[in-house]
Formats: structure tokens, sequence, C-alpha cells
């Protein structure tokens, strides 16, 4: 495992909430997103165009997450 896994998993394991709400919970809506518009025959371009955005935007939080968390081990440290 790289370092920054192990130090996703001892951030999950810490702040199990946060995590899994950026890690896990914006691309569950994405998804929900996607259904919702399948079954209301909405723009799916526009739609998937969002979903693809959230997922983006869930990576990037969570590598900025786990960046605060390494600075805040070094600081403790």
């Amino acid at each position: 495992m790289s370092d920054d896994q192990d130090l996703f998993l001892q951030m999950a394991s810490e702040f199990p909430v946060r995590t899994g709400i950026y890690t896990f919970g914006l691309p569950v809506f994405a998804l929900l997103q996607l259904i919702n518009g399948f079954v209301h025959e909405g723009s799916l371009g526009y739609i998937g165009l969002f979903a693809v955005l959230m997922v983006a935007f869930s990576v990037k939080l969570t590598r900025y997450q786990i960046a605060v968390y390494r600075r805040q081990k070094v600081a403790n440290w």
C-alpha cells in the first residue's frame, strides 16, 4: 500500500462519518441523480456531466482531506 492509502485508512478509522460523506456520499448522490434523470426522462447529457463533476470533486476533496490529515499528524508529532 502507498502512503496515501495508509493515511486514508487511518483517517477513515479516526473520522468515519466525514470520510464516508466525502468519499462515498458524493458519488452515491451523483448516481442517484443519474437514476432520477433516467426515470423522469431528463437531459442525461447534463446530468451525466454533473455526475462526472461530482465524482471528480469527491476525489479532489478526499485528497485534500488526506493532505490536511497528514499535516495534523506531522504537527502533532
